[in-house]
């Protein structure tokens, strides 16, 4: 395969991170096509990689004559079925079930947060964005993963929701990343599988090239102070 993954800025994009950092984490090797947002490459190239005109999108082949994945979930699973020899969702039927559950509803929910706490990795927002929606969003994320981790991680020796790193864990990597930049009050078990998600080589390389970024998008930076 001749894997093309359309993604836009590493600061702000966490849609663009669930699907990068889970192809750099199995090594699986893609070149990386990046548009930043409102630059003239978005404008101009973004309908011609996309067909939903958002990103991610994972290429195999060229760019529209190649097959192309929208949306991150559909590009999990696509991986999943090109390479079986990773084990992309949890091996085990159970696990497997519950990972594809609670990875559709960071899908489709948590839209509090989202807007309360958009992902800026730059930045330093501790104590800001919090709602009482906020609090119910961290609440049910909180015992989704003490759940997946007592049930199903925490029979094995590593770190993740369901023993080895998944699907799962790339798809909530960008709620450990709000987490860090807003830094709410959280349970000591949430702390522990946040530190362990980030010091994954895929999401730790993803964090380094997010932090040399320097573009401003005024959408994801609700808490920015004005410029002088």
């Amino acid at each position: 395969m001749s894997l093309k993954l359309v993604i836009a800025n590493k600061n702000y994009s966490s849609w663009s991170m669930r699907p990068w950092v889970l192809l750099k984490q199995f090594g699986i090797p893609f070149e990386e096509i990046m548009l930043k947002f409102h630059s003239p490459e978005w404008e101009h190239d973004l309908p011609r990689y996309s067909p939903s005109r958002l990103v991610p999108v994972l290429w195999n082949g060229e760019p529209e004559s190649g097959q192309s994945s929208w949306e991150s979930t559909a590009i999990f699973e696509t991986v999943a079925e090109a390479f079986p020899q990773h084990a992309v969702w949890p091996r085990d039927a159970a696990a497997r079930n519950h990972a594809r559950c609670v990875v559709a509803e960071m899908h489709a929910g948590f839209r509090a947060l989202r807007s309360s706490m958009p992902m800026s990795i730059r930045a330093d927002y501790a104590g800001l964005g919090m709602t009482a929606d906020v609090a119910k969003n961290i609440e049910r994320i909180e015992a989704i993963w003490r759940e997946a981790r007592a049930n199903f991680g925490s029979k094995t020796s590593s770190p993740f929701l369901y023993g080895e790193f998944s699907a799962a864990d790339a798809m909530f990597a960008p709620v450990v990343m709000r987490f860090q930049t807003y830094r709410p009050a959280l349970a000591a078990d949430t702390l522990a599988y946040c530190a362990a998600v980030t010091a994954t080589t895929s999401v730790a390389h993803w964090i380094k090239d997010a932090l040399f970024e320097t573009e401003f998008v005024a959408e994801d930076e609700p808490y920015a102070s004005p410029a002088p």
